[in-house]
């Protein structure tokens, strides 16, 4: 983590930075799409008829939350490249306060979301009624195994994995094996838990800047938020390596594009807190 921030800083008076910059911020528009592609693709299988607007919500749960960090992003680099210590007019503070909550609150959304699907398939599931797949054949239910979907029809019962036992997941149409729920489960809770510490780490960014607003470049505060940081980028990025020890290799980079973003963040703050212990020792010396 030491070297890749180095390799950043080294970056950061250069012409580059600002093209780096603007090519992540490209790559995390495509992976926007790619994600907003998946959402959709899954309510064909994930959703009935009697779905309800909420529904619909909860599935384009990760869609909205990609919005969401967006726009922080946006406005993180806005605070700590762009602004410094000029800040906002009080106006438009109020603005981008309100822009923060809404973005934090589709963020927490994620988190709830998450943490309901995570309660359901914890809790007792319902054997299928069908002790083979081709029992439930053009029923509209679908195979679930580790995140992917596949009609069971009559062309592809027979060739879809057979177990002894299947298993409804809650809220969905959907079954799959002993195995599948046992995945289902270990995955709920990375996504959980993924959520959970990418929340903290925007918390974490938030009260970073706004003591830094304050003149606070240094002390306890200053090494307790960095030290927890750190810890965050770490868990995140080991369920990234999670995600793509079970083929999920786009999970994996789009947790790198991320952490690689914040990380421009963190180097911005150390540029601006440089900035603000460079005036203070002016003033003493005049």
């Amino acid at each position: 983590m030491t070297a890749f921030r180095a390799a950043i800083i080294a970056l950061y008076e250069g012409p580059a930075y600002v093209w780096i910059k603007a090519a992540l911020y490209a790559l995390l528009l495509a992976n926007f799409g790619y994600y907003l592609l998946e959402d959709w693709s899954r309510t064909s299988f994930s959703l009935t008829d009697a779905a309800s607007f909420y529904d619909w919500v909860r599935e384009f749960n990760t869609s909205l939350d990609e919005v969401a960090w967006f726009t922080l992003l946006l406005i993180f680099e806005l605070e700590t490249y762009v602004l410094d210590e000029s800040g906002w007019s009080p106006s438009l503070a109020r603005i981008v306060l309100s822009i923060k909550l809404i973005a934090f609150c589709l963020i927490g959304h994620t988190l709830y979301v998450n943490f309901t699907a995570l309660t359901e398939i914890l809790g007792p599931v319902s054997a299928s009624a069908g002790s083979d797949l081709c029992d439930l054949a053009d029923t509209g239910q679908s195979w679930l195994f580790n995140l992917d979907y596949t009609l069971i029809t009559s062309e592809t019962c027979d060739v879809l994995p057979q177990a002894p036992q299947y298993w409804e997941i809650p809220g969905e149409p959907v079954v799959t094996s002993s195995a599948g729920l046992d995945l289902a489960r270990r995955l709920a809770w990375c996504d959980f838990m993924e959520t959970a510490a990418w929340l903290s780490l925007g918390a974490s960014m938030e009260a970073a800047i706004r003591i830094t607003d304050r003149g606070v470049t240094s002390g306890y505060a200053v090494t307790a938020l960095g030290w927890l940081k750190f810890g965050l980028y770490a868990l995140i990025l080991a369920l990234g390596i999670y995600w793509a020890f079970y083929g999920h290799w786009v999970y994996l980079w789009d947790e790198l594009l991320w952490i690689f973003g914040f990380a421009f963040l963190e180097v911005n703050l150390d540029g601006w807190r440089e900035e603000i212990d460079n005036e203070v020792a002016d003033d003493l010396s005049s």
